[in-house]
């Protein structure tokens, strides 16, 4: 992030930005709002490389600023982001409390120039990541919309029938649970139905759940009286939920296929699901979010992602180690369930967790150490280019 001639701030924005740019001495050299326009852009990237080699700072580099960093790249030019908790740090430092277009891309530029450190690398673009990032923004959609319906779902049978809901428990989104109330809409559906005639059904399917319907027929007996409107949440509600969410889960294993073929003879990819508990989820995330080039240990790639502890000290009065509140979100969520699921499937994992809940840790803060240990497995297994094995 050192050693550039010009430093450019750009304050991104959905119509236009404002382009901020400092030499190396730190002169202000171009101070001007630009369109949003793919020609703008490149003629202004294209006028500052004038000065010599260029390293542009966004604020943000997705979505509204995705424009601005192609064509600063294809204009020849370095990229990197500054965050925005940095930034409204370094926003407090410089003079002025003013919240303008103008001085967000001075601070931006005087960040980058006085702290590069502050900076965080953005990988080149490649189709590969590209692709993987469009599925995985895809994926993150239908997630939230998989969450909001079955969040819907479980209000529509809490007010049809309490008892009915509390039995379906975690089993509520299951595919035979969904097949169920598409077939007889809830609760006073299958009552209406008769119990002969829901375990017909139920045993004509390829995989009944046949506990769990024991389950759902003895809560209904909990409930006598219908509640008003809940035949027509059977009839509207709660059908317009199920298949709602047998779509979104259709399209999400749709996407997951898709990605599992861009990715077969991605060697990285290959790598890392060989590992216990990483599956494609956690790979591609890895493969998006890390730049092996630019972490030269993996404590370094630890606090990126988050699960390093934060140390607090002040002469010897004040000493501890807390959870660290910043880093890659997206990344340490991944390597937060990834190892999480592997406590089902890996041994050691299962060990190393037991031995920090034996040391008074909780559930989070051992899964969250477990994490940080499984992420150096995959810096090594990444930076080496080998695969997981066994110690002898």
């Amino acid at each position: 992030m050192q050693g550039f001639d010009v430093v450019v701030g750009l304050d991104v924005g959905k119509s236009f930005h404002h382009l901020y740019a400092l030499g190396s001495d730190g002169s202000e050299l171009v101070n001007q709002r630009i369109d949003q326009s793919e020609r703008v852009l490149t003629e202004t990237f294209a006028a500052i490389k004038e000065y010599g080699s260029v390293l542009v700072v966004v604020d943000q580099p997705n979505n509204i600023g995705s424009l601005a960093v192609a064509c600063a790249r294809r204009s020849g030019c370095s990229v990197a982001y500054l965050p925005g908790l940095a930034m409204r740090r370094a926003a407090g430092i410089l003079p002025g409390d003013a919240k303008t277009d103008e001085r967000d891309a001075f601070v931006i530029a005087m960040t980058a120039h006085s702290m590069p450190q502050a900076l965080r690398a953005m990988p080149e673009e490649n189709t590969l990541r590209a692709d993987l990032i469009a599925l995985a923004s895809c994926d993150d959609d239908a997630r939230c919309d998989m969450t909001r319906e079955s969040n819907r779902l479980r209000s529509h049978l809490v007010e049809t029938h309490p008892a009915f809901e509390r039995a379906l428990s975690s089993d509520v989104t299951s595919p035979f649970a969904l097949k169920l109330l598409m077939r007889f809409g809830g609760p006073w559906g299958m009552r209406k139905a008769g119990t002969g005639a829901v375990m017909r059904w139920a045993r004509a399917q390829k995989r009944p759940a046949l506990k769990l319907l024991e389950r759902l027929l003895a809560s209904l007996e909990e409930m006598a009286e219908t509640p008003p409107g809940a035949h027509l949440r059977e009839e509207v509600g709660i059908p317009a939920c199920t298949r709602r969410i047998v779509e979104l889960t259709a399209i999400r294993q749709d996407i997951e296929r898709r990605a599992v073929h861009l990715l077969k003879d991605c060697p990285t990819f290959q790598l890392l699901t060989g590992m216990p508990g990483v599956g494609t989820k956690t790979a591609i995330a890895f493969i998006i979010h890390v730049d092996i080039a630019c972490f030269d240990s993996a404590s370094k790639l630890a606090s990126y992602a988050g699960i390093a502890p934060k140390t607090h000290q002040s002469g010897t009065s004040i000493k501890g180690e807390s959870a660290g509140r910043s880093g890659n979100k997206a990344l340490k969520n991944a390597l937060f369930l990834s190892a999480f699921a592997s406590l089902r499937t890996d041994l050691l994992s299962r060990e190393y967790y037991d031995k920090k809940r034996a040391e008074g840790k909780k559930h989070n803060a051992a899964v969250i150490c477990l994490a940080r240990r499984r992420l150096k497995i995959m810096f090594a297994i990444v930076r080496d280019q080998r695969p997981y094995r066994l110690a002898a």
